[in-house]
């Protein structure tokens, strides 16, 4: 092994991996170079491979305390290692600071700590022993600190210590058999009456409530994520601005309470509600300028005046604390340079000063344009608000889950999120998959991946701040591609994915984190594992009772669709997701039609093999759900409207006799929608993220296809709604 391979594992780079034909695949030098240079790590010649090397072996050995230390309730024995001079007679004082303002403290001679291992260290040794901490240390965030003659840093240290449980929140309905089942949908497509040309906070609350007396006992929903004001267009929730705050076109404008002129809704929100795909550059236009004058009105009749609301807003700011600055700054100074030079759409193409969001030139900033800061926090607080009280309808009508909320992978490299997190992301990197049979040449999502070092320096504050955005008013959480907790595959800036190679991360502590943040919101935890899962990494994950996620599509084997006893209790059960075919479009096969016309199957022979397996897919799905006892005539498998709307009646049934405990129905595959939410790889060749629904949130819960499914599935799940 070359020492750039010995230094790449050590840094956590997978140095060859085996893709899903069983091929070892070795990345190159240059690759590894680039990841190592991503981690701040010096590789470029032979001198500065050996002496990065040497630091990185060194580097714990110069430290009395790790970064953080992650600790499980009731683990036993609860210590912490500590790495100090050899000197047992030295004396080690310590002192815990939790969370809820409680102490412990003591001190220990180093002799009686237990040794675990000794280093020579600049002529001296150094041991690392383990110092045994209180039993009864609450579940949180606490700080650790050390202190003695013995040590380095000066003789005193401190860590950041977290206690975790071993489990993630699991409802009972999701506990126990036979499980719920839940309605999903893309926000954006769910219009109401009074919607302004796009779904809103305000059809979610209507709909909401009319899905918990169908018997529903989960609402899934796209990541709410910010997105970009300044460029509507990006819409792909996958790939936002920020995943810790929301995206403000969700705001339902006529139900702030600043709304004061009704007049202000006619031939402005009757234009953009025609069409049937959302046209994001009019519905920004025309929510902007209402939200300017409810901003003014709250200004004028609240600020001003320091009535109540203007406390609650204040209160709103303060528990935002830094990062909600951060994000109003972001925003403000992307609508400031945006003015002056409309290409200005990247923080990297900011001036110097500006790149740093603790800047000096960022802060003031921030103070002369108060105004236009104090609008965006606004606009949270009263996203904020509609969200909550989407999910106290809800808890009123009785979900067992209530809302399932969607934190996506990574965000835009752009974005306010990025521009925030700079330190600990990795530059010049994106993430994606290898090559497989789902794509050929690999994707690539162009989403900066976190530094896993960097992100344990700073005591994974970044990725706990995502989570608890995400979990508030979720009675569960979708972690997409959860596979990146044990590893994620990186690509270099302007190479394909077949450059690209594994960096690990630290799963245990990224999941015991998960649990404790799942815990304290009271929101189950589901794991998209679609695709190369790591070894063991289920089991990993389903120890934590975190749900695995099972579609239909890919549950097969050589004899066929397995049968719904082969699914597991833990897991989100469903026919697709949101970057599959809708059922009506797998059946009828469009989504091979459409990658035909796209020029994706290049050969005819190419389009009629995957015509000729479709057709034997379709055929093994019927002969899986006769073999599970549901009927299935001959005239189920015609194309018409009337028998295709059966079968996704009777596949939906196939899965509700699953144990798994979350059984997920895609609103369109009830309405017979044959075109997907996302082609992945499309930009403007396929209209992605933009579709509505043909129904308004008041109208959908009456179709008589929908109360059909509902009714079939509150028999076989009639817990849900409890």
């Amino acid at each position: 092994m070359s020492a750039l391979e010995r230094l790449a594992r050590r840094a956590g780079i997978e140095p060859h991996y085996h893709d899903i034909w069983g091929r070892r695949r070795s990345l190159s030098e240059g690759t590894m170079r680039a990841f190592l240079a991503a981690m701040e790590i010096a590789a470029t010649t032979e001198a500065e491979i050996s002496a990065s090397l040497v630091a990185l072996e060194a580097a714990p050995w110069q430290r009395s305390l790790d970064p953080v230390v992650v600790l499980i309730e009731d683990a036993r024995p609860q210590r912490v290692d500590v790495r100090l001079a050899a000197a047992p007679d030295a004396l080690l004082a310590w002192r815990i600071d939790t969370e809820d303002g409680a102490h412990f403290d003591g001190s220990a001679r180093l002799g009686e700590l237990p040794l675990i291992e000794a280093s020579t260290r600049d002529g001296r040794i150094v041991e690392r022993r383990a110092l045994a901490l209180p039993e009864a240390l609450p579940l949180g965030y606490h700080r650790l600190a050390v202190a003695g003659a013995a040590l380095g840093d000066g003789g005193a240290a401190e860590t950041t210590l977290i206690v975790t449980p071993h489990r993630a929140h699991l409802p009972d309905a999701l506990a126990h058999g036979p499980g719920i089942w839940g309605l999903a949908l893309q926000l954006y497509g769910l219009q109401g009456r009074r919607s302004w040309g796009m779904g809103d906070f305000g059809a979610l609350a209507r709909f909401a409530a009319d899905t918990a007396l169908l018997g529903a006992g989960a609402l899934g929903l796209n990541p709410l994520h910010a997105l970009f004001p300044g460029n509507p267009m990006h819409a792909s929730p996958y790939s936002p601005s920020s995943r810790r705050f929301l995206n403000p076109l969700y705001i339902d404008v006529e139900a702030v309470p600043d709304w004061v002129d009704i007049s202000l809704a006619s031939a402005d929100r009757a234009a953009l509600g025609d069409g049937a795909l959302v046209d994001y550059v009019g519905v920004a236009a025309a929510k902007a300028l209402v939200l300017e004058r409810l901003f003014a009105t709250f200004q004028r009749n609240h600020l001003q005046r320091g009535s109540a609301r203007a406390a609650a807003f204040r209160a709103f700011r303060h528990a935002g604390g830094a990062a909600l600055d951060r994000f109003a700054a972001f925003e403000a100074l992307a609508e400031h340079f945006r003015s002056g030079d409309p290409g200005h759409w990247s923080w990297r193409h900011w001036p110097d000063d500006f790149r740093d969001p603790k800047s000096p030139a960022v802060a003031a900033f921030a103070r002369a344009h108060e105004d236009r800061v104090l609008f965006h926090q606004y606009m949270q607080w009263e996203a904020e608000r509609q969200l909550a009280a989407a999910a106290a309808v809800c808890a009123q009508g009785g979900m067992a889950v209530g809302l399932y909320r969607d934190l996506a992978l990574g965000v835009d490299p752009h974005g306010a999120e990025a521009w925030a997190d700079q330190r600990v992301l990795a530059n010049g990197i994106s993430i994606g998959a290898p090559p497989d049979g789902f794509s050929r040449a690999g994707q690539n999502w162009g989403l900066p991946p976190f530094n896993p070092h960097a992100l344990r320096a700073a005591a994974y504050q970044p990725f706990i701040e995502c989570l608890r955005a995400n979990m508030r008013h979720a009675g569960a959480l979708r972690i997409d591609h959860i596979m990146g907790f044990a590893r994620l595959f990186w690509i270099p800036a302007g190479k394909g994915a077949a450059e690209g190679g594994y960096v690990r991360y630290p799963l245990d502590e990224l999941v015991a984190i998960t649990a404790l943040e799942s815990r304290r919101a009271g929101c189950a935890v589901v794991g998209e594992d679609l695709g190369t899962v790591p070894e063991g990494l289920r089991e990993r994950l389903g120890a934590a009772h975190v749900l695995s996620t099972r579609v239909l599509y890919f549950e097969r084997d050589d004899a066929g669709f397995r049968p719904p006893d082969a699914y597991p209790a833990l897991a989100h059960v469903a026919i697709g997701t949101h970057d599959l075919p809708t059922f009506p479009g797998w059946w009828r096969a469009r989504d091979i039609e459409l990658h035909a016309a796209l020029g994706v199957l290049k050969e005819q022979d190419q389009f009629a093999a995957q015509q000729h397996a479709r057709a034997r897919e379709r055929t093994e799905l019927a002969a899986a759900l006769r073999a599970a006892g549901l009927e299935i005539s001959g005239a189920a498998l015609t194309d018409s409207e009337s028998d295709l709307a059966a079968l996704v009646d009777t596949v939906y049934r196939f899965l509700a006799a699953s144990p798994g405990r979350l059984l997920i129905v895609q609103l369109e595959d009830v309405l017979g929608v044959e075109a997907q939410v996302n082609l992945p790889g499309t930009t403007d060749e396929h209209p992605n993220w933009r579709r509505k629904l043909a129904f308004s949130a008041e109208d959908l819960a009456a179709l008589p296809r929908l109360l059909r499914l509902a009714d079939a599935l509150r028999a076989l799940r009639p817990l849900a709604g409890r």
